[in-house]
């Protein structure tokens, strides 16, 4: 179910006048990278793809896909892990880093990886689904009664509906996960939904859940909806909450590329902003996204609100 409020267009005075500022581009063929913050430290949790996945513009020297963490001051990463994993995605709870993905590409089965140090992972298996369902991204945050996940599904359109679509788990621990009952607990069936980033406000005690959203003309976008139960969902006043534009192609540090690499993203097109993922540093919300054409060329990139991060997620609605 989705809330639509037409008569709340008229309200727009009330946003604040801050607005999302995109930094540029950090690095090629990287996407649906999470932006953590581990021991004071800002982190990026990265999926390093191999080239038939990502068909690599540099090279993977693993010869498969891997995780790994980034510092973003330092550019330094931990060594590999989650080595033959898909679709990950990261969580950091006390000194603790979680990293949760897929064990074969478009498979069925999710594990959690973890660790104190970023050097010694253990893993568990947490959700295995019906063979005919293929899982993509996640996304878990802590919420009020425990912690939550947004799991993007493909596969059966009996279950499915119209591909993508987002369901959601639920845990007490990071560990044992639950998945929420699909026929009620779901967003949404009807339509293209994708690439969800959830993130709880005890604000207004709401979630709110940025995704994307398949356009006319070859265009993905980034919306945002929010909820209080996972079956009905409000739409944002104000989407997309950015758009793909020139200033996706700003490189922030030019030097670590090559002419021909800067030749490369100058040239690149470029018709979505996806795989949003969102973090509070120093009291400004670090935004992560791609760029690209949605067929394989695909470029990570840096936005910032100068604000909380609540208080972003909150400009895009009345109250």
């Amino acid at each position: 179910m989705l809330l639509n409020y037409r008569e709340d267009l008229m309200k727009k005075e009330l946003f604040p006048q801050k607005q999302l500022v995109k930094k540029g581009t950090l690095d090629i063929d990287i996407v649906e990278s999470t932006p953590v913050v581990w021991k004071d430290r800002l982190l990026r949790f990265e999926w390093i793809r191999n080239n038939t996945i990502g068909r690599g513009y540099y090279g993977n020297q693993e010869d498969c896909c891997y995780f790994r963490f980034t510092d973003m001051e330092t550019e330094e990463s931990t060594k590999p892990f989650g080595h033959n994993m898909y679709f990950g995605s990261a969580h950091v709870e006390g000194d603790t880093a979680y990293a949760f993905g897929v064990t074969e590409n478009a498979g069925n089965v999710m594990k959690v990886l973890w660790s104190k140090d970023m050097t010694t992972w253990e893993s568990k298996e947490i959700l295995k689904l019906s063979d005919r369902l293929r899982i993509y991204n996640n996304s878990v945050c802590k919420g009020r009664d425990g912690y939550y996940m947004a799991i993007e599904l493909g596969g059966d359109a009996e279950v499915v509906g119209e591909p993508f679509t987002i369901v959601f788990a639920k845990s007490q621990d990071l560990l044992n996960w639950e998945l929420m009952e699909m026929g009620e607990h779901v967003y949404s069936r009807e339509r293209y939904t994708a690439c969800p980033v959830l993130r709880y406000c005890p604000g207004d005690d709401r979630y709110y859940m940025i995704y994307l959203e398949g356009l006319p003309c070859h265009r993905w976008q980034p919306y945002i909806v929010r909820t209080t139960d996972f079956s009905a969902f409000e739409l944002g006043l104000k989407n997309p909450i950015m758009f793909s534009d020139d200033d996706d192609k700003i490189v922030q540090c030019p030097e670590k590329f090559t002419a021909e690499q800067l030749a490369y993203i100058k040239g690149a097109i470029d018709c979505n902003n996806s795989d949003v993922d969102i973090c509070e540093f120093n009291g400004k919300t670090v935004i992560l996204y791609s760029w690209g054409n949605q067929l394989g060329k695909e470029f990570l990139a840096e936005a910032e609100y100068d604000g909380p991060m609540e208080e972003f997620l909150h400009s895009f609605f009345a109250d």
